[in-house]
């Protein structure tokens, strides 16, 4: 009895496992399809969700969106992200298109990184932020080194007036790329090749385009969405990500909005999401 029952407890082991295989594949397989279209409807609502409220915000409605999250942020008035220096990509261009020891205007300076990295390698540097509470993180790091103050306050999408006497331009890493509207972008360039000399070197950087479709869904559902309003104002590449305004470029964007405000084309790159762009003031 006990070695019948033994060969029929082995037998019914040997079915249960190999039914146990399939049946595992099969909620393998439901995961991945669920999990699939699980994702797919997640983006259409996020898309969705953004072109309604590009639709629903003006122009300065989007400046407040942003203003927000970076007055909020404690990475970007940090010290230790201020005195990390320059990334990876910045010598390069600052070696090939600027020249050491010459006047820099930084644009978007936040609380000071690429000032405070300028300075050390020999440039002279200053520049201008539109966020007070970074402005006065700025303040605080550059009174720990000793240092002036080289970061003033101008409000949003403007330029401190004053007469051509900077050799170089930057502005601040991915700052472009959160100015609402091309027309607010141009105009922002312009003010700014109006600080410089002639055949100064302007350094942008920039959040390039993704290659789905869910541009698509957000322009056209800020397009249905804006009643009233300019709807030329929206553009394809429009986004509302992490709490702020943000534009994702194609590069003709790029070079389009920088002729128009007066530089030549001498440099474009784009990598991972990031791009950077360098124009020469005619």
């Amino acid at each position: 009895m006990e070695s019948s029952g033994h060969r029929s407890f082995t037998i019914k082991g040997n079915v249960g496992v190999d039914q146990m295989l399939p049946a595992r594949e099969f909620r393998i397989k439901c995961f991945d399809h669920a999990d699939r279209w699980f994702n797919r409807v997640v983006g259409v609502m996020t898309a969705v969700h953004e072109g309604v409220w590009l639709g629903c915000l003006s122009a300065d409605d989007l400046n407040a969106v942003t203003a927000k999250h970076f007055d909020e942020s404690q990475f970007y008035a940090s010290t230790a992200h201020n005195l990390s220096g320059f990334f990876d990509w910045e010598p390069p261009l600052l070696d090939r298109y600027f020249r050491r020891e010459s006047r820099i205007l930084v644009a978007a300076a936040g609380a000071g990184r690429e000032i405070l990295a300028l300075r050390k390698v020999g440039f002279d540097a200053e520049g201008f932020e539109s966020s007070l509470p970074l402005v006065r993180a700025s303040q605080e790091i550059f009174g720990q080194l000793g240092e002036s103050k080289y970061v003033t306050y101008c409000p949003p999408d403007a330029v401190p007036s004053g007469p051509p006497v900077y050799d170089g331009l930057i502005v601040g890493w991915s700052a472009y790329t959160h100015i609402p509207t091309r027309l607010r972008r141009i105009a922002f360039l312009q003010s700014l090749r109006q600080r410089a000399l002639p055949h100064s070197p302007l350094l942008i950087s920039f959040f390039t385009r993704l290659s789905d479709s869910r541009d698509h869904v957000v322009y056209r559902t800020a397009r249905l969405c804006r009643f009233f309003g300019d709807r030329e104002l929206l553009s394809l590449g429009d986004h509302l990500e992490w709490r702020r305004y943000v534009h994702r470029f194609a590069r003709d964007e790029v070079e389009e909005e920088l002729r128009t405000a007066g530089f030549r084309i001498e440099h474009y790159n784009e990598q991972g999401g990031d791009g950077q762009a360098v124009g020469i003031a005619d």
